[in-house]
């Protein structure tokens, strides 16, 4: 794995976080909501939140291994309590401290157990597979643009790609999007904040994604490159996973 997070050419402070891990497995972007302090607080408490929950899930598994599908079952049904868990932390401490009141964070994050990832995510911060030439966008986006894209008027569509629908933090009951596959060898999973779309397509990150090798942290140079020669107006997060096993 291999993950870099940049505060982008317009942007005086950074509200992303990330965190992964090689050896437990799980991977973590999240862009923080609220402006200055709020925003990167509440990325920050996602991220550490979750981490937690990754390795103590790891370590169990190591200590009491059992069937591994049943193992990967009580993994997915987890994650979604886990980000219960973090929105709740989150909410309150939003309405705790007046100047925080509106802090939320987009999530996005993916884990490998048993052969499978179990992905996850709320709002717009994405997972995608790239995988023999293809790209595919395994998250979904919980914006106005993309959920309601009948709703969106002429000349709204960017507002209406910025609206987020559901985050960490900015309601009290969430509905993550949960998904699992199973990994091929040679697959590369991307996570990134909706920064690094900004002006990216998806075919411009499949071209990026194509000429990555073994070593993925020129990838990761690579993407968050070619967002900031684009204009790079917001804060960038990028994490690179490859299947090995």
């Amino acid at each position: 794995m291999a993950g870099q997070t940049d505060v982008g050419l317009k942007r005086k402070n950074n509200e992303d976080s990330l965190y992964f891990s090689d050896e437990e497995g799980f991977a973590i972007v999240a862009d923080g909501m609220g402006g200055l302090e709020a925003g990167e607080i509440a990325s920050q408490m996602a991220v550490t939140s979750l981490t937690g929950f990754f390795a103590r899930a790891f370590a169990e598994r190591k200590k009491t291994p059992g069937r591994p599908l049943e193992q990967l079952g009580r993994l997915t049904v987890a994650c979604r309590d886990w980000l219960s868990s973090v929105n709740a932390e989150l909410y309150l401490a939003a309405r705790s401290r007046e100047r925080r009141h509106k802090m939320g964070s987009t999530v996005a994050f993916l884990v490998e157990c048993a052969g499978h990832i179990v992905v996850g995510n709320l709002g717009d911060s994405r997972v995608y597979r790239f995988r023999e030439g293809t790209l595919a966008l395994l998250s979904r986006d919980h914006t106005w643009a993309a959920q309601e894209p009948d709703t969106v008027m002429e000349g709204e569509h960017k507002r209406a790609k910025k609206f987020v629908t559901q985050a960490l933090g900015i309601q009290a009951r969430i509905e993550p999007e949960i998904t699992v596959e199973k990994v091929r060898r040679g697959d590369l999973y991307l996570l990134s904040s909706d920064g690094l779309t900004e002006d990216l397509t998806d075919p411009d990150l499949a071209k990026i994604l194509a000429g990555v090798g073994e070593d993925l942290w020129p990838g990761v140079a690579a993407l968050v490159r070619a967002e900031l020669d684009r204009g790079g107006p917001d804060n960038i997060s990028v994490v690179l996973c490859r299947a090995v096993g």
